[in-house]
């Protein structure tokens, strides 16, 4: 087990590079600010078509900002979790995990670029509106696909096969008004230490998943535990409650496309080069923006969070394995139990270690059952 000054500096570190990134997201933007204006007008006149050239101005520079970012991303994903001994993963397998998001964040990309470009050319006066309802229409589909196509190709999900544990599950689950036809492990352990588990998906791909490292390392009332607190996601309809806020913060996001895209838009042979130029620009605002939205969405998420903390105590009634499961958590993730209030405030999305334990020292299992 690991002191407090080891779990603090693994967080500084963390803290570091995530600093580092954001700093260099937005050095790198408004770098390109100018250089788009020069590159865009060559590429037009060398190829031509303005969807490849949009194509081409894209690859180059957010291909670029990865392979320049690439020694943050080995340092904070591979290197410190060996140094902490957090990892499973091998050289080989960290190479492959990065060219698979790689490859999936590129064609999500391509899709919402190609879509966003294709509206502001041809999808007349109410483009934008066109462009907000496409974005949380596919927000809504990612959510859908996420259990089934897109996580399968980082972990495979299996039926649990532990069927006394399967059926305390099924048996809490019903005890909370929900029936579920199955419980899942995915192999996060073939990459990390780390334990895990989620609510995923939507309607009928909608499922709770637990990680095989927890299934491993936690006893029977903890895993309860973990369980019936992703089952309060479900039951609240927690998902559905995000996507609707990422609705609401998206209009603000697709109010900086339009005071950036708004004055290139529409079909004239003589407006698409300014349009596509301006892709750095908007990403910049985009970027600027999601940084001061942040906090908001943490916000409610940690609330999320604690909801859910609270609707496992109520199901399962064990206060005292609510706290082992924390506490168990929190060693084996090196979870820092008392971060910065300012840290926890921008970038945490769960409550502080210290708080859900708090929760369970107030809670009173005689309440729930008078």
């Amino acid at each position: 087990m690991r002191d407090q000054a080891d779990i603090k500096a693994y967080h500084r570190r963390k803290l570091a590079v995530r600093l580092i990134s954001s700093i260099a997201t937005i050095a790198y933007l408004a770098a390109w600010w100018p250089l788009a204006d020069r590159l865009t007008p060559f590429l037009a006149d060398a190829i031509g078509l303005r969807a490849v050239v949009l194509v081409v101005l894209a690859a180059i520079i957010f291909g670029l900002f990865e392979l320049l970012t690439l020694p943050l991303s080995i340092y904070s994903g591979y290197v410190l979790e060996h140094r902490y001994d957090l990892s499973n993963e091998t050289p080989r397998a960290f190479a492959i995990n990065t060219l698979k998001q790689w490859a999936v964040g590129g064609v999500i990309a391509l899709i919402v670029l190609m879509g966003l470009y294709l509206l502001v050319w041809y999808g007349g006066s109410l483009w934008w509106l066109w462009a907000w309802a496409a974005w949380v229409a596919l927000l809504v589909l990612l959510a859908r696909l996420l259990p089934t196509v897109i996580l399968p190709i980082f972990y495979k999900a299996t039926p649990i096969d532990d069927q006394p544990l399967v059926d305390s599950l099924v048996e809490l689950a019903a005890e909370s008004g929900l029936a579920i036809s199955s419980v899942q492990s995915i192999d996060l352990s073939k990459d990390t230490k780390k334990v895990n588990a989620a609510l995923v998906g939507m309607g009928g791909t909608r499922r709770v998943l637990l990680s095989d490292t927890l299934l491993d390392r936690f006893d029977l009332r903890q895993i309860a535990v973990v369980f019936a607190h992703e089952l309060g996601h479900h039951r609240r309809r927690h998902i559905w409650k995000l996507l609707a806020l990422s609705a609401v913060t998206s209009t603000a996001l697709i109010g900086v496309v339009v005071w950036f895209l708004a004055p290139h838009a529409g079909t004239a042979p003589d407006r698409w080069p300014e349009a596509v130029a301006a892709l750095p620009k908007f990403c910049l605002g985009v970027a600027l923006l999601s940084f001061v939205l942040q906090p908001i969405m943490c916000a409610v998420s940690r609330r999320f969070e604690t909801h859910c903390d609270l609707d496992a105590l109520k199901l399962t009634r064990d206060p005292q394995a609510f706290r082992d499961a924390m506490t168990q958590l929190g060693t084996i993730n090196l979870a820092d139990p008392d971060p910065h209030p300012l840290m926890e405030w921008y970038y945490y999305d769960h409550p502080a270690l210290k708080r859900r334990v708090a929760l369970a020292d107030r809670f009173e299992p005689s309440a729930v059952d008078g």
